[in-house]
């Protein structure tokens, strides 16, 4: 009797698999299709267009599954729907279905697809991550109508032209490691700890490290490397590998779209800016450190400028808090840009490219 009830078990969820609208693969190629299109193709898969809305610039659209009817019922009871997200030149979807097994078999095709995730738990109760190359699918459930809904959310990052990728500002596209090693090649991108105050280790990733090109991406979420919250250019960056074999990078070729770059001099820096420029002095914590601010053409908020000081050992820059560029030249001081740290929350095109979350 129990290996009848295993067997019934089995076959109701395959036949509940089998009835399922959508695979995996189907819903992924949804990504590349052109938006106009899409409401065509939903409603030959029986998902018909139940409501559009606008938030901000985003157009939000919800497609309900409208099952065959046979003998006047329903072939299935499964409840599903999809939500479709388009802005600008992005689009992702939102599948969902009330079936627990469906979900299971859409997650399991995501595995045998290449898609991999870093963290433990169930799909069904928990919010993951699953990434390959330069697409991602997150698991989440969401409750309509006391009917619980097993949802996966699809999104197709969209990278720059390699012809067009020239300032450093362009690396804020590639939100995670994923897409890193997706675009640069494996042998470009290297995991790697970054040390903030004290022993604080971080997890990040180093794209082209020990060369002129080398960029160190600061991750929001550690675990699953995504999300910029920093990116880092120039000299003297603590790295875990450059500190054990002592190889730091001096320079960098990376050039922003404002005109900064390592390496060039306060005087360079303050005519660019077109307005006096105030830095932390050695009584402070931040020493080096540009005041942020957005005075003048540069916005310092977005790019943290650190320096360096060649002949700054004097008592009177020891003591101070805060000097101007003006006065430190003036005094004779030679500093020039020693970093600079991409401040991604200050950039829409990152919130842009990580827009695909699970709030609905």
């Amino acid at each position: 009797m129990k290996k009848l009830t295993v067997f019934a078990a089995f076959t109701f969820a395959t036949q509940v698999v089998s009835a399922q609208a959508l695979s995996a693969d189907k819903l992924l190629s949804t990504l590349l299709m052109p938006t106009s299109k899409f409401d065509d193709w939903a409603a030959k898969k029986r998902f018909l267009l139940s409501n559009s809305s606008k938030l901000n610039d985003t157009l939000v659209k919800t497609y309900d599954y409208k099952a065959e009817i046979k003998k006047k019922k329903p072939v299935d009871s499964v409840k599903r729907c999809m939500v479709s997200k388009e802005w600008k030149d992005n689009f992702s979807l939102i599948y969902q279905t009330s079936s627990q097994a469906e979900f299971a078999a859409l997650v399991d095709e995501l595995k045998t697809a290449g898609y991999h995730c870093n963290q433990e738990g169930d799909p069904a109760t928990a919010t993951l991550l699953f990434q390959h190359k330069d697409r991602s699918a997150i698991t989440f459930t969401e409750i309509k109508d006391s009917t619980t809904l097993y949802s996966l959310l699809f999104h197709d990052q969209d990278f720059p032209d390699s012809k067009d990728l020239y300032y450093a500002d362009d690396l804020l596209y590639f939100t995670s490691h994923e897409y890193l090693l997706y675009y640069f090649g494996e042998e470009n991108v290297t995991k790697d700890f970054y040390y903030f105050s004290g022993n604080e280790l971080v997890n990040c990733s180093v794209l082209f490290i020990n060369t002129a090109r080398q960029v160190v991406f600061i991750w929001k979420d550690e675990v699953n490397r995504t999300g910029i919250d920093d990116v880092l250019f120039g000299g003297q960056l603590k790295l875990k590998s450059a500190m054990q074999s002592g190889k730091y990078v001096a320079e960098s070729n990376w050039i922003f779209k404002s005109g900064v770059h390592a390496g060039m001099t306060l005087y360079q820096l303050r005519m660019l800016n077109e307005e006096n420029i105030r830095f932390y002095g050695g009584s402070s914590p931040n020493t080096g450190m540009v005041v942020p601010t957005t005075a003048g053409k540069i916005n310092f908020k977005k790019e943290e400028i650190i320096l360096g000081c060649v002949n700054c050992t004097d008592s009177q820059f020891s003591s101070a808090e805060i000097l101007n560029a003006d006065d430190a030249m003036a005094d004779g001081k030679i500093l020039f840009v020693l970093s600079v740290v991409l401040n991604a929350d200050t950039e829409e095109r990152n919130k842009k490219a990580t827009q695909p979350m699970v709030s609905k």
